[in-house]
């Protein structure tokens, strides 16, 4: 892979997990959302602040590896904030799920 791929690949990992991280920030701030508890908000709040700070380590690591190291799985970094993707969208449904059934 062409270093400037990685820069394309880098930019569009960014901006688009950005954009979902503030589009879920605002959903979870919307009128109509469930009510969260201080201990529910705390831990979506800092899943959604690790998943956005796992996005430019990342980054950081794949241009790392890619420059410095000559390991050529360098792209298996930009996996790194999907584990958190997961556990925040799963606990989201399980919020969802406990304020529906009541």
């Amino acid at each position: 892979m062409s270093i400037w791929l990685l820069v394309l690949i880098s930019f569009l990992h960014i901006t688009i997990g950005g954009a979902f991280a503030f589009g879920f920030l605002f959903y979870m701030c919307a009128e109509g959302s469930p009510s969260l508890t201080k201990v529910e908000n705390n831990v979506l709040f800092t899943l959604l602040i690790g998943y956005a700070a796992s996005l430019v380590i990342s980054v950081a690591m794949a241009v790392y590896f890619y420059v410095f190291a000559t390991s050529d799985l360098y792209y298996w970094c930009f996996a790194i904030p999907w584990v958190l993707l997961i556990l925040l969208l799963g606990y989201w449904a399980y919020i969802l799920a406990k304020f529906n059934a009541f």
